[in-house]
């Protein structure tokens, strides 16, 4: 049996490109190279029929294209996510899978350290997460399929795209506000930890405790993404409070203003709760990944107070019982018991 063309790497100058994100967008909106032998030979050209291209290609098979065509590449693959997500003739997990494969291409430049954050990256990243919102609030089947193939390791794009999605999740469940309010969540989950990009890969990365200097250089990272989304668009988005505050606490133990409860944005209150909840079930450089069960008992135990309770309780319930958004009650059984069991620990 052949080998897949799997590529984990590329030459100076070109970036990597799965078949799997191409298919669909109907044009080539740039070349597309392989890479057979010592350099990159000419696989097809711009303006051609892409669908003919990737019934061609190998399954599994890579592509390259040049750096310098990236934000083409980029922009025809956001374009294409509400075609993905909307073929009905695809199983919803199959859509899921390409839409997680699509964002991932589009957002990783925004979170490439020590670069940029331009206006136009950033109004790209509002694009892709967008469409996937808008999906998640039409299709409850999608709802399951993207949770279900959430990926779970360390990359900083991949928790960016889970925090977004389980926010958008919740505040649906919530009724936290109309597709306005709930595409901020959306926008402000997907870019909560943007200011990493500006702490040392040495701190985040560090396999130990943070000392004092480390961890005042790691809480500096909400201001500065803050700052990194209000410098790159020229003014201050609605959704940018949720960047500065979502390590802000209810007990006030939080950080960068220490603010208690009732002075959080809800929506970031929301925002808290899911990304503590996907750094906690995600592998990390320093910890092993929790069970649900493991993570929402320490987020309802040893962090007790920290987050809004009555979220909290919902974001048990959600995914204890997810049967609800298709028609259950918000205070039905909760089919999981395990998690069930966590809604009884500490009141």
């Amino acid at each position: 049996m052949p080998t897949p063309s799997f590529i984990l790497a590329a030459p100076p100058g070109y970036e990597p490109l799965p078949a799997r994100v191409l298919v669909a967008i109907e044009t080539l909106p740039c070349d597309l190279y392989i890479w057979r032998g010592p350099r990159p030979i000419l696989y097809a050209m711009r303006g051609g029929d892409l669908r003919r291209v990737v019934a061609r290609a190998q399954r599994g098979m890579s592509f390259l294209v040049r750096e310098i065509d990236a934000d083409l590449l980029h922009g025809a693959l956001t374009a294409s996510l509400p075609r993905v997500l909307g073929d009905q003739r695809v199983s919803p997990i199959e859509r899921s899978k390409t839409a997680y494969s699509i964002a991932a291409k589009v957002l990783t430049p925004i979170f490439t350290r020590d670069r940029p954050l331009d206006h136009d990256g950033l109004v790209l990243s509002h694009a892709a997460i967008d469409s996937i919102t808008m999906r998640l609030l039409e299709d409850d089947d999608m709802v399951w399929a993207m949770v279900a193939t959430m990926q779970k390791h360390a990359a900083t794009h991949t928790h960016a795209i889970n925090t977004a999605v389980y926010g958008v999740v919740l505040a649906r469940f919530v009724r936290i506000g109309g597709p306005q309010e709930i595409r901020d969540v959306a926008r402000g989950g997907l870019l909560h930890d943007i200011g990493k990009n500006r702490v040392p890969k040495s701190i985040l990365d560090k396999p130990a405790p943070l000392d004092a200097v480390e961890w005042q250089v790691m809480r500096g990272h909400a201001r500065a993404g803050y700052d990194m989304i209000v410098r790159a668009l020229g003014h201050s988005p609605s959704y940018a409070h949720i960047v500065a505050e979502h390590h802000e606490r209810c007990d006030g133990s939080g950080y960068p203003a220490s603010r208690l409860g009732s002075q959080i944005a809800l929506d970031s209150q929301a925002v808290a709760i899911v990304d503590a909840f996907d750094a906690l079930t995600s592998c990390r450089p320093y910890k092993t990944a929790m069970t649900a069960f493991e993570a929402l008992r320490v987020m309802r135990v040893a962090m007790r107070g920290q987050f809004n309770d009555e979220l909290l309780r919902e974001f048990i319930r959600l995914l204890g019982g997810w049967n609800v958004l298709n028609g259950g009650s918000v205070s039905g059984e909760i089919s999981n018991p395990d998690l069930a069991g966590v809604l009884k620990v500490a009141g």
